[in-house]
């Protein structure tokens, strides 16, 4: 069954429209007044009022919802609607809202928003699972969004057995990696689930040497590195050991980093549960 296209994450991108419409508008404002230029002030003050809709759709996408910064818009239009006489009270006004815009944004990023926070967002994922992905919370919070984006992804592909999506999802994730300063381990995650899933998707054997983690990234491994031995039976429990850790890797990077990702995880949290049990 083919997992649907999750759309990228727009939160961070998103947080640049707020100070870019607001002092976007007071600035056009102001040169317009300097240099004489007849303009119409709602024209800049429908800077203000984007930027609030712009403010209130980032809180909305929170999973703990910031009353203050969803109710922007009603302000903005009741402030803008019609502009004051004087164009220097416009702009008066136009500036300081949109500082209060800034302080409301900055507000939401660090109180509504933390990665990993999932106490204070009541989203929170329970027993062992929860654990792990608390673990690692400092590490995966430094990935690029677009990573833990494509983590998500590859993640998803792999838990819905499109096995062929997942190796083009892993190598996009390993390059918005570049040059992040990250744990090797992430790009190693997705270098391994990318293996493993052509792997299946080819039917073929077990590789006499597979990729796997090093010594050093034991501390963001759910499950410890068994020694590469195999069994008289042709089994070798670092091989699957290295997909477990990797998959869970990848869903802690997700869940942590790419918040909006998380109601498409939430499909597949009961996977990544039984993963950690082994």
């Amino acid at each position: 069954m083919s997992h649907p296209d999750i759309p990228a994450v727009p939160g961070s991108y998103g947080e640049i429209l707020v100070p870019l419409f607001s002092f976007g508008g007071a600035a056009l404002a102001i040169l317009a007044w300097t240099s004489g230029t007849p303009i119409d002030l709602r024209v800049t003050a429908a800077g203000c009022v984007c930027a609030s809709f712009a403010l209130a759709y980032l809180a909305w996408i929170r999973p703990k919802k910031d009353i203050v910064a969803l109710t922007t818009p009603i302000y903005a239009i009741i402030f803008f609607a019609v502009p004051l006489d004087d164009p220097v009270a416009t702009i008066t006004l136009e500036l300081l809202y949109a500082i209060s815009l800034s302080i409301l944004l900055v507000r939401l990023k660090y109180r509504f928003s933390t990665p990993g926070a999932s106490a204070l967002q009541g989203d929170a994922l329970p027993g062992p699972l929860g654990e792990y992905v608390d673990k690692t919370h400092q590490a995966c919070a430094r990935l690029p969004t677009a990573a833990a984006h494509r983590a998500a992804l590859a993640f998803l592909r792999f838990t819905a057995g499109d096995y062929g999506d997942v190796p083009p999802e892993a190598r996009e994730g390993v390059r918005d990696l570049e040059g992040s300063g990250c744990a090797p381990a992430f790009a190693m995650a997705f270098e391994i689930v990318a293996e493993q899933a052509e792997l299946t998707d080819r039917a073929l054997p077990r590789p006499p040497w597979y990729k796997q983690f090093a010594a050093s990234d034991a501390t963001l491994l759910a499950r410890p590195l068994p020694p590469r031995k195999v069994n008289d039976d042709g089994y070798d429990a670092g091989f699957d050991t290295a997909l477990d850790n990797a998959l869970l890797l990848l869903f802690a990077a997700a869940w942590t980093a790419s918040e909006a990702d998380r109601g498409h995880l939430r499909t597949a949290e009961a996977f990544a549960a039984r993963l950690m049990e082994g």
